[in-house]
């Protein structure tokens, strides 16, 4: 049991090591002054989290940031809709919304009025890889704020259902997971690195033979690489810390 606990522990540190990193390749210098609309998309276009959580998911495929000369705006809607993309069997629909200070919806990015920029993604289709096949049905949405002041700040919930068979295997099973980010004050920098506070929380339920297992874990930044994990699975929980600066995180 421990083995697995520690497994799926260490597996939510490169989870979280993916956000950090979209967090902090899109900035150059210690400011974030201009605010540029497809540097926030970037920061905002993160990776799927399920193929992490449960050793023997295959990894769905990413998409690239969305491009905002692509999108083209809808009155009726307020928001941006983006191009359909479609990637190994998986079709990713995405639109994103522009907020002023107040939360009202922008039909055009103003560098000196629009305070935040909300993305919204669903994800459908089956996926076959590496002997295994997925049924999956997601839906994600999130919100990057504070473009006005430079402290860029992540806030969001994921929702992934999938239905497949493990390789080799043709036992089936089904995954829900839910993400949910937290108030995650991402870096300024790139030398700046690691996000300054926040959370990232992951709910899991996976159904095989007949069982179910549900999981908890949770996340915790403070600005350094060493964050704080908590994991409860089967009425357990265990505590620990996960340096992702380390080329094999490991939960101590």
């Amino acid at each position: 049991m421990k083995a697995v606990r520690d497994l799926r522990v260490i597996a939510l540190a490169f989870v979280a090591a993916s956000i950090v990193g979209c967090g902090s390749d899109s900035s150059t210098g210690p400011d974030r002054a201009p605010a540029d609309l497809g540097v926030v998309l970037s920061e905002m276009s993160l990776p799927s989290v399920a193929s992490g959580l449960v050793p023997g998911v295959p990894a769905l495929p990413s998409t690239s940031a969305l491009t905002p000369s692509s999108c083209s705006y809808s009155s009726t809607s307020q928001s941006f809709a983006c191009p359909t993309v479609t990637a190994s069997g998986l079709t990713f629909t995405r639109s994103f919304t522009l907020l002023s200070g107040s939360g009202t919806p922008q039909s055009q990015f103003d560098p000196t009025s629009t305070a935040a920029v909300r993305t919204t993604t669903t994800t459908t289709g089956t996926i076959t890889t590496g002997g295994s096949t997925m049924t999956v049905d997601g839906h994600d949405a999130l919100t990057l704020s504070g473009i006005l002041t430079g402290v860029h700040m992540l806030d969001g919930t994921s929702v992934l259902n999938v239905q497949g068979t493990e390789a080799g295997s043709t036992t089936p099973y089904t995954l829900s997971v839910s993400t949910t980010i937290a108030s995650l004050v991402l870096p300024a920098s790139v030398a700046d690195r690691w996000p300054k506070s926040g959370k990232v929380m992951v709910d899991l339920t996976d159904t095989m033979l007949g069982a179910t297992t549900t999981t908890h874990m949770a996340m915790t930044f403070n600005g350094t690489s060493k964050v704080a994990v908590t994991l409860t699975s089967a009425g357990l929980t265990l505590s620990c810390t996960v340096d992702l600066a380390a080329q094999s995180p490991t939960c101590s």
